[in-house]
């Protein structure tokens, strides 16, 4: 409808500057004349095309038809009235359908042009809040089903752990399924924190880095072959929630996963200073090449780590900063700076 109204517009102009070219005999006055009231014309059919082919709902497209003929109307009306108002006051009006035309096919792109970026942030806003309602769903389901099956995979293998009298340090040991049962149902809690924090509503209170660093440190030398050292002070308090602990999750277990070292060692410590608090985790893993390092907190899929990206996404969130530098004479080294909270001891 919008391409047809245009075609009409620039019908009209043509057959009035035709006319006009024939009466002035040649001059290249309705040549200019056409040239400007055409051009908006021609934007207006190309507007109608450009937008049949986009993915707007067509009720949205109705709006926008309907906007773009009121904005003509409303700016074609205003200057045909100026127009009456002199003929009323019997003075002379020449030739107002030229700028009668220019007003309408003004009028015309502003009205589409308005209720087009109006409609596209409307669909934007209605997706956006269908993602939100979406992750809530989910978040909803992994913190209830999940965590009570797991619950009760920790609970049963508990049960024939005692029941058998199996050694925790057996191989074969349900231990390690309970271990792990827990640890699952420790980062399903987290979703909610992670959410609210990713989608920018969360609510942010002083955290004890320690506490969790110390809780991580100790699960990973109890289940992996490998010595974890710390060095912790007694308490570190920075500004963030419980998706923290997903921070210190990935970073630690990244530097125990993928260390091949002979023997190999991780190094954790946190250092408070006068406004931030760094954890740095230091290992002699294979490294990470200098190309990489750039890249690795990203959250593009192509370049980052699925669990990294999220912890550079919940860092940036903190207000703190993250790097990787090489560890002479191998491995790594992490450092995570955030802010320290006012009320540290």
């Amino acid at each position: 409808m919008i391409a047809g109204f245009g075609v009409v517009l620039l019908f009209i102009a043509s057959v009035y500057h035709a006319i006009e070219l024939r009466a002035l005999d040649g001059s290249f006055g309705p040549v200019a004349a056409l040239v400007v009231d055409g051009v908006p014309a021609l934007g207006i059919i190309f507007a109608g095309y450009w937008l049949a082919d986009s993915d707007l709902p067509s009720a949205e497209l109705d709006t926008i038809w309907w906007r773009t003929l009121i904005g003509a109307v409303v700016i074609g009306g205003a200057f045909f009235a100026t127009v009456l108002v002199r003929q009323y006051e019997s003075r002379a009006v020449t030739e107002p359908v030229f700028p009668l035309l220019v007003a309408i096919e003004v009028g015309a792109l502003a009205g589409f042009l308005t209720s087009y970026y109006y409609a596209q942030a409307r669909v934007d806003a209605q997706q956006a809040e269908a993602v939100t309602d979406a992750l809530r769903f989910v978040n909803k389901l992994i913190r209830h089903d999940l965590r009570n099956d797991l619950s009760v995979i920790a609970s049963r293998s508990e049960l024939l752990r005692t029941q058998l009298d199996i050694d925790d340090t057996d191989i074969e040991s349900p231990h390690l399924v309970v271990e792990k049962a827990d640890e699952a149902i420790e980062r399903i809690e987290t979703t909610e924190a992670i959410t609210k924090t990713l989608v920018g509503t969360a609510d942010f209170e002083p955290i004890d880095l320690t506490s969790i660093t110390a809780e991580v440190a100790d699960r990973l030398d109890e289940t992996h072959p490998i010595d974890v050292r710390t060095d912790l002070p007694e308490t570190a308090l920075v500004y963030a929630n419980a998706g923290l602990q997903s921070v210190v999750d990935n970073l630690l277990e990244n530097a125990v996963e993928h260390n091949d070292a002979d023997d190999p060692y991780v190094e954790i410590t946190i250092t408070v200073a006068d406004d931030a608090v760094w954890l740095t985790i230091r290992d002699n893993g294979p490294g990470i090449p200098n190309d990489r390092r750039r890249t690795l907190f990203e959250s593009d899929v192509d370049t980052g780590d699925g669990g990294l990206a999220l912890v550079g996404t919940l860092v940036d969130m903190y207000d703190g900063e993250i790097w990787i530098e090489a560890n002479e004479p191998r491995g790594t080294v992490v450092t995570v700076e955030l802010p320290l909270a006012d009320d540290q001891d």
